[in-house]
């Protein structure tokens, strides 16, 4: 059963997420502009970093429902963004896992590595299917888009669409770090600061440590 702290941390996170998701503060990815580095991301690897897998999972299940009723392009894009966050999430916590005795610093590395592979090859096949199955139109945009920013004209389908696809992995590549380098500074803050008591500290510190608080 869930502990009420689980479900708090989880909710808070999200509702943190949403709000950061619905202001002004994307950044367009610039070769493929409807591409947007997101800071909505960041409270979500918080609440996995920061309160454990149980949490994040909470986190993420509400961000993606909210968004479903209510963004933009639904329910595809709050579904590529869920698939993304959630294969994200997934390898961190696979990677950390397997090297958690070793302590924090190989556990945030296996963590990233993993993490950042398992959201590239889920994305690459996710975009597969939206470009090419689901709204071509969607590739023929991306090619241009592309074009246009390496000054270049992609005719091939075939090139355009290993193009796409080589930048959008590079795309999230660049997203996991966008979002995991504030995460980690963010809750060394917290944890100095004490500001959420003297008694807390991260989960990815606790298991590191082999000391996990209830």
């Amino acid at each position: 059963m869930l502990s009420t702290r689980t479900i708090t941390s989880g909710a808070s996170m999200a509702a943190l997420a949403l709000i950061l998701a619905f202001l002004p503060l994307s950044i367009p990815f610039p070769p493929i502009p409807y591409l947007r580095i997101d800071p909505a991301e960041i409270p979500v690897f918080i609440s996995l970093l920061g309160f454990g897998p149980l949490p994040a999972l909470i986190t993420n299940m509400v961000y993606y429902f909210v968004l479903l009723a209510v963004g933009e392009f639904t329910p595809v894009g709050p579904t590529m963004k869920f698939l993304a966050v959630a294969s994200s999430l997934l390898g961190f916590w696979l990677g950390s896992r397997m090297v958690y005795a070793r302590g924090f610093k190989p556990m945030l590395a296996a963590g990233t590595f993993l993490g950042t592979v398992l959201r590239v090859l889920t994305m690459t096949a996710a975009n597969y299917v939206v470009l090419l199955i689901l709204f071509p139109d969607f590739l023929s945009l991306a090619t241009s888009l592309l074009g246009a920013f390496l000054g270049v004209d992609i005719s091939s389908g075939q090139a355009g669409l290993f193009l796409v696809m080589v930048f959008t992995a590079v795309y999230n590549v660049l997203h996991m770090g966008f979002s995991l380098i504030p995460t980690i500074i963010l809750l060394k803050a917290i944890q100095k600061t004490r500001a959420l008591g003297s008694k807390w500290t991260p989960w990815m510190i606790q298991t590191s440590t082999g000391k996990r608080q209830s």
